[in-house]
C-alpha cells in the first residue's frame, strides 16, 4: 500500500490537475498591479479563443459561416478544370481547403501569366535618322551592332563612314552582317563566297524569307548575317609639286592638332580619329613639314589639310572651318592651320585626324601623347 500511495503521489505532483492550474494562474495575476490585471484576463481571453477556433469544426473556419469544399471535390466535379471561376460556381464561395494537392498550381498557371511574356525576334531590316553627334559606331552600340554592319548596311557610307551627314537615313541590320543588292545573274553561292558565310547563313535566315530552289532577282535585298565585306583601302591625293626649299622636316613626334574630346575612336571603318570641339576651336600642325593638300573635298571631308612630314609620315585634318595655310607652304609643329568646324559630312564641330604612313593609316593614338 505504501508503495502505491507513494507512486500515486508522485504521478500527482508531476501532472497537476486543471484547478491547481487556474489557482496558480489566478495567484499570478493577483501579485501583477492592478493596472495590469485586466489587460492580463485580455489576453487569456483572446489565447482561449484562438485554442477554441483552432481545434473546433471545420465548417466554422470559412467567412460568412460557408462550408468549405476540397479540391478533390471540385477537381471531380468540374473534370479536372479547377479554375476560380468553377470554384465559385461549384462552392458558391470563393473559399479553398488548404490541402497537400498539386491543383494549386494548376490554378496559378491558368490564372496568372508566369514569367516574362517573351519578345518577338526583330529579323527585318529597320531605319534611324542621323541626329546632331551622331557617329557610325556610336549608332552601331546604340543598337548593339558592330561598327561594320552600319557601314555594310549602307551603300551611301560604303568604306567610309565620314560620309554620315545630319537627316540622313540609314539601314539598320537586326543582326552583324551586311546587306546585299542582288545583281543580275548573282546567285547565293557567288553571294555567300563574296562575304565569306556558308550559303545556309543566307538561305536560311528568316529575313529573307527564301525557298527552294533560291533563285534570286536583280534588286532584291539580302540580310547576310555574319557577312564580311571585304575593305578597299582608300588613296589620299599625294603632292606632286617639288618640296618647298624651306620646308622643315618633321621630328617623328606628334602633338595633340587640337584640345577637346574624341567623340570617335580608330577601327577598321574609321581609320582615324575625331575630335569634337566647338566651331572656331584653333587647329595645330602635329608635326613639322609642308603642306601638300589644301583643298574642298567633295567626298565628305570637307575642307582639309594634308601635311607631308617628309619622313614616310602625312598627317590629315578634316571638316575645318577655315585653313590659314596653302599648298606647298612650310609649317612648323604646333603652328595655327585653321579653325574646327563641321564642312562636309558630318553630324557636329570636330576635327578628323589621321596619320599616315607609307601610305598606310594608322592609329593616331599610339603616336599621340
Amino acid at each position: 500500500m505504501d508503495v502505491t500511495s507513494s507512486g500515486s503521489s508522485h504521478a500527482t505532483d508531476e501532472t497537476p490537475s486543471v484547478h491547481s492550474l487556474l489557482e496558480g494562474i489566478r495567484r499570478t495575476f493577483a501579485q501583477l498591479p492592478r493596472p495590469l490585471q485586466g489587460l492580463a484576463h485580455l489576453l487569456l481571453i483572446i489565447l482561449l479563443v484562438f485554442a477554441v477556433y483552432d481545434v473546433g469544426p471545420r465548417d466554422l473556419h470559412s467567412p460568412l459561416g460557408r462550408p468549405v469544399i476540397s479540391l478533390n471535390a471540385i477537381s471531380a466535379a468540374t473534370g479536372g478544370n479547377v479554375t476560380f471561376e468553377n470554384v465559385a460556381a461549384v462552392t458558391n464561395s470563393r473559399y479553398l481547403d488548404s490541402r497537400p494537392v498539386p491543383f494549386t498550381a494548376r490554378v496559378m498557371r491558368e490564372s496568372l501569366p508566369m514569367g516574362e511574356p517573351q519578345r518577338e525576334v526583330q529579323t527585318s531590316v529597320f531605319t534611324y535618322t542621323v541626329q546632331p553627334g551622331d557617329t557610325v559606331l556610336g549608332i552601331a552600340q546604340k543598337f548593339g551592332l558592330e561598327g561594320n554592319s552600319i557601314l555594310w548596311g549602307n551603300e551611301d557610307l560604303a568604306d567610309n563612314p565620314d560620309f554620315l551627314r545630319l537627316g540622313q537615313t540609314l539601314n539598320i541590320l537586326p543582326v552583324d552582317g551586311a546587306y546585299h543588292t542582288v545583281a543580275k545573274g548573282e546567285t547565293v553561292e557567288d553571294i555567300a563566297q563574296e562575304y565569306k558565310v556558308d550559303p545556309s547563313a543566307i538561305t536560311s535566315y528568316a529575313g529573307n524569307d527564301l525557298d527552294a530552289p533560291y533563285e534570286l532577282q536583280q534588286g532584291d535585298k539580302l540580310i547576310i548575317p555574319g557577312g564580311v565585306k571585304p575593305y578597299v583601302p582608300r588613296h589620299v591625293v599625294a603632292y606632286e609639286g617639288a618640296i618647298p626649299a624651306d620646308a622643315e622636316k618633321g621630328t617623328g613626334t606628334f602633338a595633340w592638332p587640337m584640345s577637346g574630346y574624341i567623340t570617335q575612336k580608330f577601327w577598321s571603318g574609321h581609320q582615324a580619329i575625331d575630335i569634337g570641339a566647338p566651331r572656331g576651336t584653333p587647329i595645330v600642325a602635329a608635326d613639322s613639314g609642308y603642306v601638300a593638300v589644301a583643298q574642298y573635298s567633295d567626298v565628305g571631308y570637307g575642307r582639309m589639310l594634308i601635311i607631308d612630314h617628309g619622313n614616310g609620315y602625312q598627317t590629315l585634318y578634316a571638316h575645318l572651318n577655315a585653313h590659314f595655310v596653302e599648298v606647298g607652304t612650310s609649317v612648323s609643329k604646333g603652328q595655327l592651320i585653321g579653325h574646327c568646324g563641321t564642312t562636309g559630312h558630318s553630324t557636329g564641330p570636330h576635327l578628323h585626324f589621321e596619320i599616315i604612313k607609307n601610305s598606310v593609316r594608322r592609329n593616331p593614338m599610339i603616336y599621340l601623347p
